[in-house]
């Protein structure tokens, strides 16, 4: 599916990827705020993290990506690779690619923001085979997210494909929790619950008559409906001012229209992540 001296100044930084093109397994926990001073505009962090997850979401089969993951924030303007999952100088969610924020409460922030969505390739599973492509998009995204009293936070967000290539929208309900167990160490904890509109539905979990035609799956019109929920736990360990590593697990629950797909072989998933990140 936002002029002062330009000082940079330091963040910190994780980034929990997992899940596939359409729906992530691990997302990262929330951010921890860090004081802002009246010249501190820039800041960034690039970083290198392994993900252990499913070919696709309903997948069965496993694969291993490594990723680069970069950020880069200007005033209300940042730039993430990485999803959600640095945690910055700033309380609040940082959504995937460009964001603008247009509002900043002391505990609500509003954000608009362009996210690119890679669609899905058959190549990338057998299960997939003789499905055709799902070609790449840009997905236009209004966040939303509330400071609760505690460690707690609330989010929600909806998406929707841009250019109308077939993605559709869908929303997300989000909740998470941030400690500090040790010195130098964070526990997060975080759930999302999403939901889908039918465009979306059928584009990544229906079956056509044509593709039908082309595979042993029957044909499959699934209706808009509640796509999935998750459940992460990660970790980020300081090393030093400038570098951080980080590490999670993701379990995650196809749910209804989704989850009856002929192409989920397997409701549940699970994904694993770790690598290190490097802030400026």
């Amino acid at each position: 599916m936002h002029p002062r001296p330009l000082l940079p100044r330091l963040a910190l930084c994780t980034a929990l990827l997992a899940g596939s093109a359409s729906a992530q397994i691990t997302e990262p926990g929330l951010p921890v705020p860090l004081p802002v001073t009246p010249d501190a505009l820039w800041e960034g962090a690039i970083g290198l993290i392994a993900t252990y997850r499913p070919e696709y979401q309903g997948a069965t089969e496993r694969i291993v990506k490594l990723k680069p993951v970069v950020f880069l924030r200007y005033g209300r303007f940042t730039v993430s690779s990485g999803g959600s999952g640095f945690g910055t100088r700033r309380a609040g969610d940082i959504g995937r690619g460009l964001s603008l924020s247009v509002h900043e409460g002391d505990r609500a922030r509003v954000s608009l923001g362009l996210r690119y969505d890679g669609g899905r390739d058959e190549a990338e599973s057998g299960a997939l085979a003789g499905l055709g492509d799902i070609r790449p998009t840009l997905r236009a995204r209004l966040a939303a997210n509330v400071a609760l009293e505690g460690p707690w936070r609330l989010g929600a967000s909806w998406s929707v494909d841009a250019f109308g290539r077939g993605g559709g929208s869908y929303s997300e309900l989000s909740t998470g929790w941030e400690q500090t167990v040790l010195p130098a160490t964070v526990l997060t904890l975080s759930g999302n619950l999403s939901l889908a509109d039918g465009r979306y539905m059928q584009t990544y979990y229906g079956v056509s008559e044509a593709q039908a035609a082309n595979t042993a799956y029957p044909v499959y019109e699934p209706d808009a409906g509640l796509r999935e929920i998750t459940l992460t736990v990660g970790l980020r360990h300081r090393l030093s001012r400038e570098w951080i590593l980080v590490g999670g697990l993701g379990l995650s629950r196809l749910l209804g229209p989704a989850a009856a797909s002929p192409l989920t072989i397997s409701p549940s998933g699970w994904g694993v992540n770790a690598g290190a990140v490097w802030r400026f």
